[in-house]
Parts: structure tokens; sequence; C-alpha cells
């Protein structure tokens, strides 16, 4: 048992070599809140603040109502647009969330099994249209940028920083990469399709904006444990992963382990039938 535990502390602690890399968005059309890193864009009847924090780099948009009257967003044709190729607010998937449980029952000797199980559960459609009422706001949250991707940035592009520890231990050095709009590695556009309705009859209306990524920062330390990112910006999207050299070593040191254990318990056992 303990050799187990040993053997696990090791490849947890190898295995822990990560990378990220923390984009901040900009946006030449919309204003963003200094403090929460928040867009927002305006017009006589909406308004609409995107955000891009939180995991899996999600796009948060929440749309408030300034009329005296009901909007309507339609999500179906309302997308992401980038390259000339536009992701739908609207999941082509169904999600199902759900719960299962079994009895096993031996009858014979020959071990036939039977089982008596159960399964609960939820099935969530993306809904393709949200109902606004006068003077309230809705949220919806897509993973749309994860189908999108990057271009490739070129290591010449990266320069040394020095980021800080949000626990006050001290600074180390990452890398960061800064671009124009033209040269941006990631532009898109956000367009939603809302109405009103007046005689029964759909108005329409639509409400757009213009985003590129502005620099591109890579750290062997998460947002959440920097200082410069403590806040969890709204104009900065994340992603993590293992590193390929931390798989390697989590490999080569979990064999390591195991061999350097069994010949020290081989040892052990021959000193113990030695004192016998």
């Amino acid at each position: 048992m303990k050799k187990l535990l040993l053997i696990v502390a090791i490849a947890i602690t190898f295995s822990a070599c990560s990378s990220y890399q923390m984009s901040t968005l900009s946006s030449s059309a919309a204003k963003r809140n200094e403090s929460t890193g928040i867009f927002t864009v305006e017009n006589d009847s909406v308004i609409v603040n995107y955000s891009f924090s939180g995991e899996n780099t999600p796009v948060n948009v929440e749309v408030f109502n300034k009329l005296n009257e009901p909007v309507y967003i339609n999500w179906a044709k309302s997308a992401v647009i980038t390259d000339n190729r536009a992701y739908s607010y609207v999941d082509d998937e169904i999600q199902i969330n759900g719960t299962s449980s079994a009895i096993s029952t031996q009858w014979s000797r020959r071990g036939d099994t039977f089982t008596d199980g159960v399964m609960n559960a939820t099935a969530k459609v993306s809904r393709e249209e949200s109902f606004i009422p006068p003077h309230s706001k809705v949220t919806r949250t897509t993973n749309i940028l994860n189908k999108v991707g990057m271009n490739d940035i070129d290591k010449a592009e990266f320069k040394k920083v020095f980021l800080t520890y949000l626990d006050g231990s001290g600074q180390f050095n990452a890398k960061t990469a800064s671009f124009s709009e033209e040269n941006s590695p990631l532009k898109f556009k956000s367009y939603l399709t809302l109405y009103t309705l007046k005689d029964n009859q759909p108005r329409p209306f639509t409400s757009e904006l213009d985003f590129f990524v502005s620099s591109v920062t890579k750290s062997h330390t998460g947002p959440n444990q920097l200082y410069e990112y403590s806040n969890n910006p709204g104009d900065v999207f994340t992603i993590g992963k293992s590193t390929g050299f931390g798989k390697t070593i989590a490999i080569v040191g979990l064999v390591g382990a195991v061999g350097a254990l069994t010949t020290a318990e081989a040892a052990l056992d021959d000193t113990n039938k030695q004192k016998k």
C-alpha cells in the first residue's frame, strides 16, 4: 500500500508540468471597462456586454433591453464569424447529463449475472430564441472559440517579460507577443439578430462587434496564480494543456519509481531471509 501511494505521489508530481496561453482581446468599436475587461456595444434598443473569462474559452453574451417593449434574440441566426466562416450560437449537439444505478445478482455456479438498472438523464437542447422583457437582460454562454482556433505564431514574435505571483512570492520569466488588428492571429465578429414585434410582425435589427487578439502570453503558471490576471478580466481567454515534457517525465518517473521500489523491496526481502 505504501508503495502504491508513493508511486501515485511521484506520478502526480512529475505530471504537473502544464503550459498556459493567455490571449488578450481588443476591439476598435467597443467600450472596454478598465477594471473588468468587459466589452460593451450599445444602440437605441439594447446594450450588449461581452466577456471571455472562464474555463474552456467561453463567449459570454449579456443583452439588456432598453425599450418599453419586449425584444427577441434569434440565436439560430446569430453567429461568430471569422475567415468568412460562420459558427452559430446554437449548438448542433444535444447534451445529456444523468446518473445510473444497477444491482447485479449471480444466479448459478457458472457465474451467470443478471443486472437490473435505472438511468435518469436530462437532455439539454439549445433554445433558438430568447425573450427579453422591457428593461431586463438575458445571458448566453457558448464555447464557439474552441471550434475557431488561432493561426500559428512565429516564435520570434515572443519577447521575455516578467510576471508576478499572486501570493507575493516573487516574479518569473514568461513570453509575450503583441499584435495590431492587421497582423492578429485571430480576428472575429459577433453578429446578433434581434427583433421587436409590431402588429404581430417582426421588426428585425442587428448588433455587430469586431474583436481581435492583441497579445498572447505563454506561461507555466496559470492565470489564477498571477497578479496580472487576478481580477479574472473579461478581455482574456485562457488555453491550458499538459506539456509533452511533463507527460514524458511522468511516464519515465513512474517507471523509474516502480523499478526502484521493486529493487528496494527485493533487497529488503533478501535481508529479512538472511536474518531468519
